[in-house]
């Protein structure tokens, strides 16, 4: 048989090291903060899934023609 012609493969560069873990208090501060000021709309499909947005006020009446409503 003869030798494999593949080229030896390099070294993975290592994942980043995720950010600094939040307690859920924190975690829930900043979804609030970023909520905030938002319009949530609301879309359930056949299955009876609801989908959740929190969108810009300019932007409701586009979120409203592709079938969501707000709450």
């Amino acid at each position: 048989m003869s030798t494999p012609n593949r080229r030896p493969r390099g070294a993975k560069a290592a994942e980043p090291a995720p950010m600094v873990t939040l307690s859920h208090a924190e975690h829930m501060e900043k979804l609030q903060a970023r909520e905030q000021g938002k319009t949530v709309m609301y879309k359930q499909d056949a299955w009876g899934h609801i989908e959740t947005r929190f969108v810009r006020t300019q932007n409701v009446k586009a979120w409203e023609a592709k079938g969501f409503v707000v709450r």
